[in-house]
């Protein structure tokens, strides 16, 4: 497998984009299990006997779908925002333009991240479970930033507001990618369908519902 993998790494990093992209929009569309090789091989177009010199199987390929998803979400979220620059709301609004941005320009990883909380699809969650925890340090770090900088009321514990504001990045990103999740989005808002319902609306919310919890 490791032979397969640093045989991958040597191609143009285009074509490994290329591969990767390809995967992703199809399992973003049919889910793993509903995803096939040949269809795969068809969006990248490549042959199938190509693809697994690459990959040993499917498994490996959407585990390499996964690393770029998790490189996406360093690059753009992680990396971008390592500290508060003029307050923790600010930094919380920007980071929620940041996950509307990643969602339009990379729908397909996206939705096959949000995808990884379904019943089936454990095996991949827990292999990807070590790095689940880079989101959950940033934002835990950025709450203790901030209750230091004296933004955060001092009743507040740092782990259930951390939990709070990473959950409604969850639920910001889904309400991003899925009907159902903009629908819920909806009815926490009071907000008809027959109303636009903006992300600079969302955003606007989110923050809103955050501003009891600092000075």
């Amino acid at each position: 497998m490791t032979t397969l993998l640093n045989t991958f790494e040597k191609l143009p990093r285009e074509k490994q984009i290329k591969i990767l992209d390809a995967a992703a929009e199809a399992f973003a569309s049919k889910g793993y299990y509903g995803s096939g090789i040949k269809e795969i091989c068809e969006r990248a177009n490549i042959s199938n006997g190509a693809l697994y010199k690459y990959f040993l199987n499917k498994e490996e390929l959407f585990m390499a779908v996964l690393d770029r998803c998790q490189q996406i979400m360093v690059e753009y979220l992680y990396e971008k925002h390592t500290k508060i620059e003029s307050s923790i709301l600010h930094t919380i609004e920007e980071y929620l333009k940041e996950i509307a941005d990643i969602c339009e320009k990379f729908p397909s990883y996206l939705t096959v991240y949000a995808n990884l909380g379904a019943p089936h699809m454990e095996k991949f969650s827990e292999r990807f479970s070590e790095r689940f925890k880079e989101s959950g340090k940033y934002i835990y770090d950025m709450v203790s930033e901030a209750k230091n900088r004296g933004e955060v009321i001092e009743e507040v514990d740092e782990r259930a507001l951390g939990f709070l504001i990473d959950n409604q990045f969850i639920l910001f990103l889904y309400s991003m990618l899925s009907d159902y999740h903009e629908k819920r989005f909806r009815s926490f808002m009071t907000i008809e369908d027959e109303i636009e319902l903006t992300t600079e609306m969302k955003i606007a919310f989110i923050l809103d519902s955050l501003k009891a919890f600092f000075k």
